[in-house]
């Protein structure tokens, strides 16, 4: 099932819960961001792109996109932060305590083994939340029109 994870600025009093679970699940660095907007606060992390500039730079297939989510594969990353610089969003971040890159992989093997992600589970005013992300309605097939008869009729003669 693709998802996202989803934000309820309304719901959210910028207590930064969501970033210290992350950062202690992921070795020190945290995936995920709180910003201010004006009064509110808002969650930021990776925007999971269809075609990740991240990706396409990383010169040992460590980041990768599989079934909708952009993640790093740690054994083959080098932390050559190609992908740091690629990004046009800011995501990828160097872990100094692995030498490797983290970036939020929306805690896919947890949500596949039925948790929430980190960021959701810790969040204590319910202000995040895992949403599943339903393809767009296919568009049916346009029918072919029909040759006009005065085109036919101009070919004949």
């Amino acid at each position: 099932m693709p998802y996202t994870v989803v934000h309820n600025s309304e719901k959210c009093d910028g207590c930064a819960s969501c970033i210290s679970a992350c950062a202690e699940a992921h070795q020190g660095v945290s995936n995920c961001r709180i910003l201010k907007a004006g009064k509110a606060f808002v969650y930021f992390s990776c925007m999971q792109c269809k075609r990740p500039q991240c990706a396409a730079v990383c010169p040992t297939g460590a980041m990768r996109r599989e079934n909708e989510v952009v993640f790093v594969v740690e054994d083959l990353c080098v932390g050559c932060v190609n992908c740091v610089y690629a990004c046009p969003w800011g995501v990828p971040e160097f872990n100094p305590h692995t030498g490797k890159i983290n970036k939020c992989d929306l805690c896919k093997d947890r949500v596949a083994g039925g948790e929430k992600p980190y960021c959701v589970a810790a969040c204590p005013n319910e202000a995040l939340a895992v949403k599943e992300v339903k393809p767009p309605a296919k568009k049916p097939a346009a029918k072919k029109a029909a040759p006009k008869k005065e085109a036919a009729a101009k070919k004949e003669g």
